[in-house]
């Protein structure tokens, strides 16, 4: 680009083709995923419950509302900001002011020029400059390092330049170009260094918006991970998705997700099912960061069938589902799982807050983002106290054990010295309690079950604890 802010037309400014992006605005929608919507719906809202650094719970609602002349950001809105923020990168971020043509807009898209494109642009910056959105502790203030509650516009003006309006009069001054005004709140938090790269040449060889969006939000996950998980219906509206039901959903996804496979971006979505709060979570694998499968192409497999068993029933132990258990010990090294598993462990035994909410996930986040060991942990020291408290259990199972075999055979003894007459009675009132127990189904009353019910009885009448049945 030229001091003067001109450029020669048809020029490239693709230098790179990694895109600076705000980090809100990757987080949150600011454009339906369609290229065309009702005029009704002039609104759409994203809401969700985060937990913040300090461990509250926040309430987060996110309001996108267009103007009643111009309407919702489209689809398409969103690749021609990809490419103003492009320009803006490539012009190193000076001031609020954007310089572009609509040419070098088309041609970071990927688009050849028409006028039918070079309106399309006109409307979408309309849409972008009317568009306010309104954050309610969802915005992340990168300087205060704290969410807020803000109302915001994108961008404040706009002048465009006709680059084709031209004469061959020499006397005719050359065109600026046009140009858009970024909004104070946009400006300030660029500059505050909350943003993220983007590879916006691979962005614009996806296929639809869906998948273009669901890659721009994964990829803010990604950082310094193999792995992300989300809960369905929590993702949907991120993107956001009008589908309801976590069968619609998973549908909707198909498509983006099988293109983000063939494209090597992601090496494996799955799902797991959380019977107990009704919840479905997909879990996204990502292919550049999958150790496992490098490490099955050039060396033998770390663990045994048999340990991998034993990981898995540990972390079941303690509440991760086998599904979400099997992943782990999949991906992730022994050792490493187990050292996360003896830190958990720590925090359990010294009832830390951190896991008061959600134990297990936790401890399967813990072992994804290979946490620090704790304040105030010592690993031999925890190792030897665990040691301990198992050889304290097994010392109090054996007493119970003992106990209970005593009372089992003073039991028998009881039973050994009735007569037929006070064994056929015991029988009787054993089968009375067990008909006039409204928790019992009469068709599963069996000779075990009457003889446990008349072992209870003997312990009454002997007065011996009666904690085993």
């Amino acid at each position: 680009m030229k001091e003067s802010g001109k450029i020669d037309r048809g020029k490239e400014v693709l230098a790179s083709s990694i895109v600076k992006e705000e980090m809100n605005l990757v987080e949150f929608p600011f454009t339906v995923l369609s290229h065309r919507i009702s005029k009704d719906q002039k609104t759409f809202e994203v809401s969700q419950k985060v937990r913040s650094r300090s461990g509250r719970l926040i309430n987060q609602r996110w309001i996108v509302t267009g103007s009643d002349k111009f309407g919702l950001p489209l689809a398409t809105d969103n690749d021609i900001y990809l490419a103003l923020m492009q320009i803006y990168k490539e012009d190193d971020f000076k001031d609020r002011k954007i310089h572009f043509t609509r040419y070098q807009l088309l041609k970071i898209m990927g688009l050849e020029p028409t006028k039918r494109r070079y309106d399309m642009i006109g409307n979408a910056l309309d849409r972008l400059i009317s568009v306010v959105v309104k954050s309610e502790n969802a915005f992340w203030d990168h300087e205060a390092k704290a969410h807020v509650t803000k109302a915001f516009h994108l961008f404040e003006s706009y002048d465009i330049y006709d680059e084709r309006e031209r004469t061959q009069n020499s006397d005719q001054p050359e065109l600026p170009l046009s140009n858009i005004v970024m909004s104070e709140f946009l400006f300030n938090s660029i500059k505050s260094s909350y943003i993220k790269n983007l590879d916006i040449g691979f962005y614009f060889t996806l296929q639809t918006p869906l998948t273009k969006r669901l890659y721009r939000f994964l990829d803010k996950k990604r950082y310094h991970r193999s792995s992300f998980e989300i809960e369905l219906t929590r993702l949907s509206a991120l993107l956001p998705l009008q589908d309801r039901y976590p069968s619609q959903i998973k549908r909707r996804l198909e498509k983006a997700h099988k293109e983000l496979i063939e494209k090597k971006y992601l090496a494996e979505v799955t799902y797991s099912h959380d019977t107990k709060n009704c919840q479905e979570t997909v879990i996204y694998l990502f292919e550049a960061q999958s150790l496992q499968k490098q490490l099955k192409e050039i060396a033998p497999e770390i663990s045994s069938q048999g340990q991998s068993k034993e990981l898995i029933q540990e972390l079941t132990k303690r509440g991760i589902t086998e599904t979400a258990a099997r992943h782990l010990v999949k991906k992730y090294p022994k050792e490493r799982i187990e050292r996360q598993i003896t830190c958990y462990d720590w925090l359990v035994v010294h009832k830390t807050p951190l896991i008061d909410k959600n134990p297990a996930g936790f401890l399967r986040k813990s072992i994804e983002e290979n946490y620090d060991p704790p304040v105030g942990y010592n690993e031999d020291k925890h190792r030897e106290e665990l040691k301990k408290a198992q050889r304290q259990r097994e010392e109090e199972e054996a007493q119970e054990q003992k106990r209970l075999n005593e009372i089992q055979e003073k039991v028998d003894e009881y039973r050994a010295g009735l007569s037929e007459e006070e064994s056929q009675k015991l029988r009787v009132e054993a089968t009375n309690l067990i008909e006039s127990d409204d928790k019992i189904k009469k068709e599963f009353v069996t000779d075990i079950l009457i003889r446990a019910k008349e072992g209870e009885i003997i312990r009454r009448k002997l007065g011996l604890d009666t904690k085993c049945d």
